[in-house]
């Protein structure tokens, strides 16, 4: 798995902890909110201890047990973040986001396969709102793709985009897979919505120009459709 991608995976577990989902979210910055002020270690290592006291103050408590296992995640201990997820699930069996910090886990540590188990409980799984499930949905993707599964992949994506069609970041997340899947078109027409929705996106405008470059007719093609739809109120990909 590339650090980009675990990085991303560690950012998402924090978002499902709090239940605000944040594909930008920073996982030190949760996980050093309210902790000692004086504790003089990296970002990591005060997010762990922080969270090790709130599960030291109430073991039951699965909240503060899937924190700890993100704090873990975020540090790289993939062993002990799957630990304190599986003892979340024994206190809450219905927690999606224990299931989601465990399937983050076992991605990290290359076992796709417990990951793929984990991330579709917790897409399953109620209790949390619906930019939560988007989310689990783009990491499920992710490792989807990873293990060789392109067009589940794009289906996860496509799940994700019913939470919610207008999230440009999701957009371009499919544009990437389709485009790695040479769906030059398809690719282009995600681009395109990506940068109706925020026009200074700068992933999805390098990936518009890249598409220019080599593919200029589908580029087009999608860029035509996409302003056709913008000029005739057309719901974007995903709504219907």
């Amino acid at each position: 798995m590339s650090p980009r991608t675990l990085s991303v995976l560690r950012a998402l577990v924090v978002v499902a902890i709090v239940g605000i989902v944040v594909m930008a979210g920073s996982l030190v910055q949760f996980l050093l909110s309210g902790g000692p002020a004086d504790t003089p270690r990296t970002s990591a290592e005060r997010a762990i201890l922080s969270a090790e006291e709130a599960v030291r103050a109430n073991p039951d408590d699965p909240v503060a047990r899937v924190r700890l296992a993100a704090a873990y995640l975020e540090q790289g201990s993939a062993g002990q973040a799957i630990e304190q997820g599986q003892i979340a699930l024994r206190i809450e069996p219905e927690d999606p986001s224990a299931y989601f910090v465990l399937g983050a886990a076992y991605a990290a540590q290359g076992e796709r396969d417990l990951a793929i188990q984990h991330l579709t409980t917790a897409s399953q799984t109620e209790g949390q709102f619906a930019p939560f499930y988007q989310e689990v949905l783009i990491v499920l993707a992710r490792v989807q793709e990873e293990n060789g599964d392109r067009d589940t992949a794009l289906e996860s994506l496509e799940a994700a985009l019913a939470y919610g069609p207008e999230n440009a970041s999701l957009l371009v997340e499919r544009a990437q897979m389709l485009e790695r899947a040479e769906l030059w078109y398809e690719s282009a027409y995600d681009y395109a919505w990506a940068v109706q929705y925020v026009p200074t996106y700068e992933e999805a405008l390098e990936g518009l120009a890249r598409l220019e470059r080599d593919h200029p007719e589908e580029y087009q093609e999608a860029v035509d459709l996409v302003e056709q739809q913008v000029v005739g109120h057309i719901r974007p990909p995903g709504s219907e």
